[in-house]
């Protein structure tokens, strides 16, 4: 296994990169006086556990920020691992090949790109489905995690899936939010997504959050990061717009709304039922 990529954030918190097909996926790893805690576990193609035991000798936690692939696949690397038990479901399609490559298949139209796209991935999927994915465990009814002086809070955040979570550590203020509020776009267009009111929610709820001086920083699972918190602005504008049916033509036709680099995607189907 190769060894992970993994780049230091601050004294005791880290950010390890892995990457499918270009596209990057980040675990973070934060270290308390007496526990540690890995969010996330991407791809499971890098040894990032061997990283880990180099960095600290604190027992370590592991949590899923929501079921998909690209956030569960290294779980097989881990004794135990905690997952919204409303994502319970998602995981269990994402542990199946089947599924994954129906989700690769309908990133393209066209049908040439589609086979090159699988062909590409095809030694990668092979890699993540030659084991057996593990059960996991329901979060703790606490709401957070106490990692010994340092207690990173569960916060529920639907949107991208009904049961994804961020994590914010009171600490630091750095809040470690998923796939729920990037710095480039947010998928709403999966059959796992919630309405567009409950994401507006949830986006609100991260908003009072930087407003009450809690979070100073957001680290997502996906592309730039930190994201600035003034894109939060731009998701509350974009999802404004979109519940009273403020789109054009092709961008109903696209299923996309964007604004300065952030893009919304979105069933459009579904949209117009829940805008009636």
């Amino acid at each position: 296994m190769k060894n992970a990529t993994v780049r230091q954030l601050d004294s005791h918190t880290w950010q390890f990169t892995e990457k499918l097909l270009g596209e990057a996926a980040y675990c973070y790893l934060l270290e308390g006086n007496e526990r540690s805690l890995l969010i996330d576990t991407a791809y499971g193609f890098t040894d990032i556990p061997g990283t880990i035991k180099k960095l600290t000798d604190k027992p370590l936690i592991v949590v899923n920020t929501h079921g998909h692939f690209d956030h569960i696949s290294g779980n097989y690397l881990y004794n135990e691992v905690y997952l919204s038990e409303k994502d319970r479901e998602v995981y269990l399609r994402h542990s199946r090949r089947d599924t994954i490559e129906k989700i690769l298949q309908t990133a393209t139209d066209n049908a040439l790109a589609k086979k090159c796209l699988l062909v590409l991935a095809n030694k990668a999927l092979k890699r993540i489905y030659s084991h057996p994915f593990p059960d996991t465990l329901s979060l703790p009814k606490c709401g957070y995690f106490e990692l010994g002086d340092r207690k990173v809070d569960i916060i529920e955040t639907p949107g991208h899936t009904a049961g994804s979570i961020s994590l914010l550590d009171e600490n630091s203020g750095l809040l470690f939010s998923g796939d729920i509020c990037g710095g480039a776009a947010v998928l709403l267009q999966f059959p796992e997504s919630t309405s567009l009111r409950e994401y507006h929610h949830t986006i609100a709820v991260i908003r009072k959050l930087v407003s009450e001086g809690k979070v100073n920083r957001n680290y997502p699972a996906h592309q730039n990061v930190p994201v600035p918190l003034e894109k939060l602005e731009i998701y509350d504008r974009l999802l404004t717009g979109m519940e009273v049916g403020r789109m054009t033509e092709k961008e109903w036709k696209k299923g996309v709304v964007s604004e300065d680099g952030i893009s919304v995607q979105f069933d459009p189907d579904r949209v117009r039922e829940e805008i009636k």
